[in-house]
């Protein structure tokens, strides 16, 4: 089965998952498009995959097999309005990306229609990011691996259970924040001892790479890697000594659960 995709929103997240599909051979034949701000379009991607703009979200809809939800979830309640009034809504696949709402919440919405719920990372931009997916066992193997290698066009995806899914936002989600201020602050400690600012972010950007790509291949603990990059009494040692007292565990700890919280708010909220 060849999928007909609408993409309802067309932020950073939605024209990753365009850019993706037309690089890859992910099945999708057509994609309806819409967004209030028509200068969205301007920027897509176009490739293998022809996409068509439409008038209203009800248009896209109704014209598509699968809809990705990829609006702010404040707007939600108004999109889901306009599709539940087209016939046959429920028989089509939606793929929800906005934080703190829950499956149950768009199913409802939409008479009990196959939703799934997946949590993307700004890399996927890039075609480098972290997608987690939420098993849904109501929702056909093939509906869900066809989600699946949307997804993995832009990047890659873990699957794990909803209960799970707000704990998850700090870890996959929000974290590329906490590695673009870390950069900055290392950037910024370069320039304040008065290195030249030249290069430098390239620089760092290629050590965070390099890091996370020996951690990643070797497998080891990150704890065993700060052993080998220290020596004893050397200059890193010195370096973990000032991160380490001033608790940075736990710093990284409560911005995690901080993310969580406030997912858990505004799950309420709907």
């Amino acid at each position: 089965m060849s999928y007909k995709l609408a993409v309802i929103g067309v932020g950073n997240m939605a024209k990753a998952v365009v850019s993706g599909i037309q690089k890859s051979d992910v099945d999708v034949s057509e994609i309806y498009i819409f967004d209030k701000n028509k200068g969205q379009y301007d920027t897509l991607d176009t490739g293998r995959c022809p996409y068509v703009q439409c008038d209203s979200v009800k248009s896209a809809a109704e014209r598509s097999d699968c809809i990705l939800l990829a609006v702010k979830p404040q707007n939600y309640s108004e999109v889901l309005e306009e599709i539940a009034s087209l016939e046959n809504h429920n028989k089509k696949l939606y793929i929800s990306i906005a934080a703190g709402v829950t499956v149950q919440s768009v199913s409802n919405a939409l008479s009990n229609a196959n939703v799934i719920r997946v949590l993307p990372n700004l890399p996927m931009t890039v075609g480098a990011g972290v997608s987690v997916i939420c098993k849904n066992p109501l929702v056909s193997e093939d509906d869900f691996s066809f989600v699946t290698s949307l997804f993995n066009s832009s990047g890659s995806t873990i699957l794990i259970d909803e209960s799970e899914m707000n704990r998850i936002i700090g870890v996959t989600s929000s974290s590329p924040a906490y590695v673009f201020k870390f950069i900055d602050a290392i950037c910024k400690g370069a320039i304040a001892q008065g290195l030249s600012e030249e290069g430098l972010i390239d620089a760092v950007c290629d050590v965070f790479i390099g890091a996370a790509t020996l951690l990643k291949q070797s497998r080891e603990n990150p704890e065993k890697l700060i052993g080998r990059v220290c020596s004893k009494g050397g200059t890193t040692e010195q370096a973990m000594l000032k991160l380490n007292n001033a608790d940075i565990d736990n710093i990284i700890l409560s911005a995690m659960v901080a993310c969580t919280n406030r997912a858990d708010e505004l799950g309420k909220c709907k």
